[in-house]
């Protein structure tokens, strides 16, 4: 089949690379796969890409931002009108407006669309306060409920965001859960020299290491890391920061303002280089503001952590606690329990007996999270709309 997967923010060595794992194993299973980003990117590993040249940078403010939707939503439509003999339109979100490119290519093309909700728009803007208008609320809820009605398959990447997809009258059987991924192959094959260069290269050889790898914006909450920091009072305990975004120069001002020596901040890295810090690692981060829709997330650095056997942090409850505490693998805190998180860093880092124990439960977790497994079910999911279709 010939799938045209719409990602804005498509990547193959840094950020989220869940689009570009996905498209490399539709490709190695004999369909063709087109991918429109903004990002310009060459092709590879038989994907075949084609970019909108939209600029793009986590540092801009919202009216730039739009502005970037806007000029994707342009660029990619025309993009898409000439590809021909599409089986199905697969669209990623966000923004949210890629599913009205979705929807009206699928129409024209007259194939399948599919829709990947990554995360919960409008809602998580709305519930933050960041959208306000209740005229724009209202333009995008009605855009929000045409895209699902035109769907033929809505993917979503959590339990709790199909739950809140059927109490929007979502029909259950639209709807398939396709969680991020663990790639638990890739962190076997990192040698053991290479992470001892990384260690010495960063100074930390006696350092127990809690790592934080991503963007550094709003929701990802980083002035939490800062106040865990604060609080900490074990010298060997340091907090690794590794990113980009709108919010660095501010949080490196209050860093050295609070002479704050057990925190390290370093540029975004590669994919390769990141999975070598958590691999180094001991303790993953992965947090959010405190807003309850934001419980429904799926970050994918959590399933990094997991895939790497690391125990990891997060500020909120929800389907990652309930997971984590199934299999005494960890488990969610409540935002306000900072001092309960440190507690818990102290003690994996006092008896290394636990430590491996719960090592060993995260294992068993990730196996539910295997990468090969999820994308297959994706590809299954796409395959029986085409079938049922012709």
């Amino acid at each position: 089949m010939k799938i045209l997967y719409l990602h804005q923010y498509f990547n193959t060595d840094k950020g989220s690379t869940r689009s570009y794992e996905i498209a490399k194993y539709l490709v190695s299973k004999k369909n063709k796969v087109t991918i429109i980003t903004g990002n310009d990117i060459d092709p590879c590993e038989g994907i075949k890409i084609k970019t909108t040249k939209t600029k793009y940078k986590q540092e801009f403010g919202y009216g730039k931002r739009i502005l970037s939707f806007i000029h994707y939503m342009y660029k990619s439509f025309i993009i898409g009108l000439k590809e021909k003999e599409v089986d199905v339109v697969f669209a990623s979100s966000t923004p949210l407006t890629i599913g009205l490119i979705g929807m009206l290519l699928a129409k024209v093309k007259r194939c399948n669309f599919v829709f990947e909700v990554r995360d919960l728009w409008p809602d998580i803007p709305i519930e933050m306060g960041i959208i306000k208008n209740k005229w724009l609320k209202k333009i995008l809820f009605a855009l929000e409920s045409m895209i699902y009605s035109s769907a033929d398959k809505i993917i979503v990447l959590s339990p709790g965001m199909k739950e809140d997809l059927l109490r929007k009258g979502i029909k259950q059987e639209k709807i398939s859960t396709i969680t991020n991924f663990a790639d638990i192959n890739y962190f076997s094959r990192i040698l053991p020299e290479d992470k001892a260069e990384a260690v010495d290269k960063l100074g930390l050889e006696e350092k127990f290491i809690c790592l934080y790898a991503g963007t550094l914006g709003f929701i990802n909450n980083i002035d939490y890391i800062l106040q865990l920091a604060e609080e900490t009072d074990d010298p060997d305990i340091v907090y690794l920061i590794v990113g980009d975004g709108k919010e660095k120069e501010r949080l490196i001002q209050v860093k050295e303002r609070k002479k704050l020596n057990n925190v390290i901040f370093l540029d975004q890295v590669s994919k390769k280089e990141a999975s070598l810090l958590m691999a180094v690692s001991h303790i993953g981060l992965c947090f959010v503001r405190d807003h309850e829709i934001l419980n429904r997330n799926s970050q994918n650095k959590l399933f990094d952590f997991w895939a790497a056997g690391k125990p990891t942090l997060i500020n909120y409850k929800g389907w990652q606690h309930e997971v984590m505490t199934k299999y005494d693998a960890g488990h969610g805190f409540e935002y306000s329990e900072r001092s309960k998180m440190i507690e818990y860093v102290k003690s994996m880092k006092s008896d290394k007996r636990m430590y491996l124990k719960l090592q060993g439960n995260i294992e068993r977790l990730t196996l539910n999270y295997e990468k090969t497994r999820l994308i297959s079910k994706l590809e299954g999911t796409l395959s029986e709309l085409v079938d049922h279709k012709n």
